[in-house]
């Protein structure tokens, strides 16, 4: 598993966790997460 393949995985993560979770601002910030892991993904993939 490649160091991108791992943040990806933990952008679906998040999205998960966020989708599961009952309270409105926890979710938004795992969102948040998802986001980030998943643009970090493409920097990685981008520079190697």
């Amino acid at each position: 598993m490649t160091q991108a393949d791992h943040y990806r995985d933990q952008s679906n993560r998040a999205k998960r966790l966020a989708q599961a979770v009952n309270d409105p601002e926890t979710s938004k910030k795992l969102i948040e997460m998802a986001e980030e892991f998943r643009l970090y993904a493409e920097r990685l993939e981008q520079t190697h």
